[in-house]
């Protein structure tokens, strides 16, 4: 029964991490390409309101948490 957990949890993770691939692929192509581009265009449309509601302080905090994983998986 572990094994099947550890075996779904690996899958989970994966999974997860290729969506994470695909959203940042996304991102860069509707910034490349603007809004008009198809499929990706509407990933800003949708980004714009969670970083309005966070406001700079939110957003800030979420950019200096990225930069201190980054920094202590480089340490590692």
């Amino acid at each position: 029964m572990l094994d099947l957990i550890e075996k779904l949890k690996d899958w989970l993770w994966e999974l997860t991490k290729i969506l994470s691939l695909v959203v940042a692929v996304s991102f860069l192509v509707a910034v490349l390409f603007g809004p008009e581009a198809p499929f990706f265009g509407g990933v800003l449309g949708n980004l714009e309101p969670v970083i309005t509601s966070l406001g700079s302080e939110g957003l800030g905090l979420i950019i200096a948490l990225i930069i201190i994983i980054a920094v202590w998986r480089g340490r590692a």
